[in-house]
């Protein structure tokens, strides 16, 4: 009976570990980094997207993808008159980063898995949606991206890629 146990124990965390959907500095489950609102969208064609225009030069989205929520900013490329991905959040269980890095994981676990990459642990305002005042950072300098982990009771409850090069570097084509 035990062996049975076992067996099924591991086909299941076998199987979600292959089907999670996976997070790096680049690229966040089925989200690129790299990506216009366009592009975003027609991820998921059969639904209407609703954007948060409270500020109009960076609309907000909520969309959800293979049973997944995401939060998604974007900011208006000045050369290409498109709106790009500038950060996209969530909260779901079911992201995994390569180094197996998921909501729930340990502030102990995140410096082992990171301890030889460019990192920070900083406070932060408070995030609305997780209340939130901690984050470790991986500063990705090739991609000019920093993924954030949110922090809770040093757990993680929350991921964030944020594309800094693409907003921070938009000021180049003003004339």
């Amino acid at each position: 009976m035990l062996s049975r146990f076992s067996i099924l124990g591991c086909f299941l965390l076998f199987t979600s570990t292959i089907f999670a959907q996976k997070v790096t500095t680049s690229k966040f489950g089925d989200i690129s980094y790299e990506m216009t609102q366009k592009q975003v969208a027609a991820l998921t064609p059969n639904k209407l997207a609703l954007y948060d225009v409270n500020n109009p030069e960076m609309p907000e989205q909520d969309i959800e993808l293979n049973g997944i929520k995401y939060h998604i900013s974007y900011y208006k490329n000045l050369k290409t008159k498109q709106f790009e991905v500038y950060t996209v959040s969530s909260v779901s269980a079911q992201l995994l980063t390569l180094s197996g890095i998921k909501i729930g994981s340990s502030l102990d676990d995140l410096w082992k898995a990171y301890k030889k990459y460019d990192i920070s642990v900083q406070d932060i305002f408070e995030d609305e949606e997780t209340k939130s005042v901690r984050a470790f950072s991986i500063n990705d300098v090739d991609n000019g991206c920093t993924l954030d982990f949110y922090l809770k009771d040093n757990k993680v409850i929350k991921m964030v890629l944020l594309n800094e090069s693409g907003y921070l570097n938009n000021n180049i084509y003003e004339n």
